[in-house]
């Protein structure tokens, strides 16, 4: 896949138009809490674009995309007046998974830096058998 310079300048531009578009609301009571669009995939002929949404609280995850995808037709009309397109691409609007997955590896990585201690505690007998005294982590530097 050959991502050309005017494939990501319409990704970008329609990433943009999309969030106002979104965040100026949408009558539909389905899309609830704090939707954010995190990337576009336009195809090669323009026609159709992925939009990855991220939707917090989790809760409302489900409900929001069906929401977005049933408004996925107003939000094209409303995209023509803000990009300079022939003919805006059909929108498909998706679930961004990789921020969930992005935050476990993250508590994943926090809890077992919790449980495992950086340095291995020293031990007095080895520090002066080797004729001197302990190191002290993270002190002054004195």
């Amino acid at each position: 896949m050959v991502v050309t310079i005017r494939r990501e300048q319409v990704e970008s531009v329609l990433r943009r138009a999309i969030s106002r578009v979104l965040s100026h609301g949408l009558s539909d009571p389905r899309i609830a809490g704090l939707v954010s669009v995190t990337h576009v995939d336009v195809t090669d002929d323009l026609s159709l674009a992925k939009v990855y949404v991220s939707v917090l609280p989790q809760q409302y995850e489900k409900r929001t995309i069906a929401g977005l995808r049933h408004a996925a037709r107003h939000v094209q009309r409303r995209l023509q007046d803000q990009v300079e397109l022939r003919r805006p691409p059909q929108l498909d609007f998706r679930l961004d998974e990789s921020i969930k997955l992005e935050s476990q590896v993250l508590a994943d990585i926090n809890t077992g830096m919790a449980r495992t201690p950086a340095v291995p505690p020293a031990d007095d007998d080895h520090a002066e058998a080797a004729g001197g005294p302990a190191d002290v982590v993270g002190g002054d530097g004195a």
